[in-house]
């Protein structure tokens, strides 16, 4: 699932930066993994995404498909993503 990629990033980035030790950004990522949460495998989701390869990033596309096949509000901070043409869900920018 993607989520666990993006989170992975941010925990490298924190790693990198010097934010998070060794120790804890392992931690991080074997909590993320032991979250209680459904995943959702994004190649059932390709085709919906490739359609949107014109206003998105194949990360944003993934997201906003998964938002419509569950009839779900997609939550972002990105201003962007929220006025790209094309969308068929709803979008919160927080």
């Amino acid at each position: 699932a993607i989520i666990d990629l993006e989170v992975a990033s941010v925990v490298r980035k924190g790693l990198r930066a010097g934010l998070l030790t060794e120790h804890r950004a392992a931690l991080a990522l074997s909590d993320l993994v032991d979250l209680p949460f459904e995943r959702v495998p994004h190649t059932g989701l390709m085709r919906r995404v490739w359609e949107l390869h014109h206003n998105i990033t194949p990360y944003d596309a993934a997201y906003a498909a998964l938002a419509e096949l569950l009839s779900a509000t997609l939550v972002t901070t990105d201003t962007r993503l929220s006025k790209a043409p094309g969308l068929r869900c709803p979008i919160e920018v927080v």
